[in-house]
Formats: C-alpha cells, structure tokens, sequence
C-alpha cells in the first residue's frame, strides 16, 4: 500500500482572520500555487504573509502543507506547532501533524495526533485512515480494522480504506473477506488497478487450494517471508536487489495465476513456524519500511 494514500488538508479559506487587501492576495496566490504544484513559491508567498501577518495560523500551516510536499517534515512540524499555538482549534491542524510525525517515523507522536483530530471532528474519516496507518507500524492490526471499519462507516465509498483492509484482512489470513473488501473497492473505482490485481491474486490462491488442498496442507511445514509481488520481472528485480544489498537472501518465485499471467513473488528465508518467520519479518520491516507476509515455500 503506498504512503502517498495518506491525505493532508490545506485551508482554501481563513477562520475569522481579517485580512488587509495585500494578506488577502498574498493567501489566495500562495493557495493557487499550492493547487498548481509550485510549492517552493506558494511556500515564499506564505512566509511573506507570516512578516505581515504574524498571528495568522492559517498561513503557517499552508506553508507547512508546503513543506510537506517537498518532504521538509522537520519545518512542516514546526510551522504546524505554531499554528496550534495561535488557534488550538484549527480544523484539520492535528491531522497535518499526525501525517507529519507518520513520514517521521514517529508512529506513537502521529497516532496522538490523529485521537486529537478525530476527538475535536468524529466524523472525518480521513483521520480514521491514517490512524489505522499508525496502528499498524505500531503492530495494533486488530485495532486498525477497527479503525478501518470506523472510516468506511463514515464513507462506505472510501476506496482506499477498502484496500487496505483487504489488505490487513489477507494478512491475517480471512482470505474470504479479503476477497469481498476488494471487490467492494473495485466496484467502486474500477479504473483503479490496485484492488484489481489483489483481487485476481487471492482467488488464483484461494482457487489452488481449493484444486489441490493436500498440497497446500503439507507445504505449510515450511514458511517464506514474500516482500513483494508483481506481474512485471524488473520490479520483482528491484525489490530483490534491495533485500539482498540490506543483507537478506531472496530468490524471485514465478506462479501462474488463473488467467495463465507469470507472477514474480519475491521470498526470503525457510522457517518451520510462524513465529520463527516473524523474527526476520520484523527485522525486514525495520531495514526495508515493508512489512512482509507469512507464506507456504514453492507456492501461493
């Protein structure tokens, strides 16, 4: 699941802030730039309302949002602190610094982040999101679904969050309901590729185990960590390449799926238990910032 799934919130209009009519322009500009991708010039615009506006919160954390595009987390925390110093009520402020503290790796910071935001706003489910985000890092994947489960009450729609529970859901092994979260996402954005190639995965694996069940029953004596999992070789090559320069073996698995496609799974390790796996997984996760899967050796 990509990291860019997390949402950051910009404010398009100010919370009872009187402008003079050079504030005024200078906001809107810095907001239009933002909207074109021009990020280091809606980032001087801000800073230049900050000279002449010094107690405006909004303009700290526009800019902030800024620094965050530019991957600048550092100033992007600062610029979000002062805010919350100036209007502690700021909608969407406690969000932008839980997705702040997540890309720092700062996972407990950003889920104390997000509580606040969802304390202050129940009903944003984005919030709900990312807090599922942290949970996860933070080992909590029960707690995630929760999570999870709350924000797709709110918008049942939310494609995203419809991913990456099934995702969670294949993880923990109720392949059945993964399979449902996915077509759900599927149906509801079926130009989107993600819950498509998942969806085809799990039932070429649901429909192997189904054809041949006394294999798969006696391949789970032995286990493989999988990081990746690609119908393209050179990614599967990438990915290899990169457990092997941080230390780790891998060998790149190839297994036709119903459709007769060649998916190139990358593996690592032989283990006789889940919780021998899970030694290395975490190790993994550390070095790399993935989060492997649990697999039976030679197959899906």
């Amino acid at each position: 699941m990509k990291k860019i799934i997390i949402l950051v919130l910009l404010s398009v209009f100010c919370h009872g802030f009187c402008f003079a009519e050079t504030e005024k322009e200078l906001f809107e500009n810095g907001v239009l730039l933002f909207k074109q991708g021009q990020y280091q010039e809606a980032i001087d615009k801000f800073s230049r309302l900050i000279e002449i506006a010094p107690g405006n919160p909004d303009a700290y954390k526009n800019r902030g949002v800024c620094y965050m595009k530019q991957e600048k987390f550092d100033p992007a925390i600062s610029d979000f602190e002062k805010a919350r110093e100036l209007f502690p009520e700021l909608k969407g402020l406690y969000s932008n610094l839980g997705v702040a503290w997540y890309y720092k790796k700062e996972y407990e910071k950003a889920l104390q982040n997000h509580d606040i935001e969802i304390e202050m706003n129940p009903e944003n489910f984005i919030a709900h999101f990312n807090r599922a985000l942290c949970l996860v890092e933070l080992q909590r994947e029960k707690d995630a679904l929760d999570a999870l489960d709350k924000a797709l009450d709110l918008n049942p729609d939310f494609y995203w969050a419809l991913c990456y529970r099934g995702d969670l859901l294949a993880r923990t092994g109720e392949i059945e309901k993964a399979i449902e979260s996915y077509k759900d996402a599927f149906q509801n954005d079926p130009e989107n590729t993600y819950a498509k190639e998942k969806l085809t995965l799990l039932k070429a694996e649901n429909k192997e185990k189904e054809t041949h069940p006394a294999i798969h029953k006696n391949s789970s004596a032995t286990l493989s960590l999988q990081t990746g999992a690609f119908l393209n070789r050179a990614n599967a090559d990438k990915v290899k390449t990169k457990m092997i320069e941080n230390g780790f073996d891998a060998d790149i698995l190839i297994l036709k799926d119903s459709k007769g496609r060649d998916w190139y799974l990358v593996r690592s390790g032989s283990y006789s238990s889940a919780q021998e796996a899970k030694k290395d997984a975490a190790a993994i996760k550390i070095k790399l910032g993935v989060v492997p899967g649990i697999c039976p050796s030679g197959d899906w």
